[in-house]
């Protein structure tokens, strides 16, 4: 799938978590186990990008403890280069703990990455311009930021260093409460986007962070026209209980609207798939157009919709029998 010209077709920025759950649908009040998966909004476009066979590599400080081991052992099981990883004596690894759910009862996220060893990445960690020297994209998101004053210069070090160095930077509007408020978000993010060339955002993030409204192509063009944006992707998840949805995405680019329609699937666990669709987003427009692109990061997402934990380990065959629609459900001997 990679072309030789490049050592990597995509180093990312962020902070791996670890995602522990009750096994289940245990309450996490009553939890006698847990289940650990290595996970990340900007960990996971990573990997699921590598799993797609794209060469990927991390960014990211982690505790020089056994918890950072097994993250570092996690991440290169994935297929991602973790050569670049800090291991630090200072700071702990970022956990999310997950609590499964089936209706009435909602599903549950906790928090504690306070004070985490990626928290405290500041612009000096990396030599930018060597690593995204002979890189096609660098991605990062919005909620990385957030996480401190440090790594909000870190990402606007990371995205200018790559703009220059010839990159495509990508940026996810990913927003988390727990972090910041929407004014704080705002400020951030504002001067990271005019380094952004493809931007992947949802309406609600867009009306209430930033105050835009109309129709998906009103929203999508105002980022464009503000910020330069070459490629604007609006993601749309419904949501029939907890266990059917639907994903629809659509995209601006100079001055054309593209629509991936929507697709409908079963869900096992969702978090992490709206990250799984932006690498099939990506991984597609590297070799195809924005339209195919739409459609195989839809049929990415549905996938991923169907497996546990925050990476898809999937393969080409997989995502474009979905897309034909040439399916056999029964069980494979």
């Amino acid at each position: 799938m990679s072309t030789d010209l490049y050592e990597y077709d995509l180093i990312s920025l962020g902070e791996p978590l670890l995602r522990l759950s009750p096994p289940g649908f245990t309450q996490l009040r009553r939890a006698s186990s847990l289940n650990i998966h290595v996970v990340g909004s900007q960990l996971n476009v990573a990997a699921n990008l590598a799993r797609l066979g794209r060469r990927t590599a991390f960014l990211t400080k982690l505790p020089s403890n056994p918890l950072g081991l097994l993250a570092v052992d996690a991440i290169k099981s994935y297929g991602v280069d973790t050569s670049h990883v800090i291991m630090s004596a200072e700071g702990k690894m970022g956990v999310t703990y997950v609590e499964f759910s089936a209706a009435p009862r909602s599903a549950l996220a906790v928090y504690d990455r306070q004070g985490s060893a990626a928290s405290a990445i500041s612009p000096e960690d990396f030599d930018w311009n060597r690593l995204l020297s002979d890189t096609r994209m660098a991605f990062t998101d919005g909620i990385f930021p957030g996480l401190s004053n440090t790594c909000r210069l870190a990402a606007r070090e990371f995205l200018s260093a790559a703009k220059k160095q010839g990159c495509m930077t990508c940026f996810d509007v990913n927003y988390r409460a727990h972090l910041w408020n929407e004014d704080s978000a705002r400020e951030a993010w504002e001067e990271l986007l005019e380094s952004v060339d493809i931007l992947v955002t949802g309406r609600d993030v867009s009306e209430r962070v930033f105050g835009f409204s109309g129709s998906d192509e009103d929203l999508m063009r105002a980022y464009s026209e503000r910020f330069g944006c070459r490629v604007v992707c609006l993601t749309s998840r419904e949501v029939n209980g907890l266990q059917q949805g639907a994903w629809s995405s659509r995209a601006y680019c100079e001055g054309s609207v593209f629509d991936g329609g929507r697709i409908e699937f079963s869900i096992v666990d969702r978090y992490g798939t709206g990250d799984a669709w932006f690498a099939g987003f990506l991984h597609a427009y590297l070799s195809g157009d924005i339209g195919y692109a739409l459609r195989y990061g839809n049929a990415v997402c549905a996938l991923a919709h169907t497996i546990e934990g925050d990476i898809a380990h999937l393969r080409d065959d997989d995502v474009t029998a979905v897309m034909s629609g040439d399916l056999d459900l029964r069980v494979k001997r």
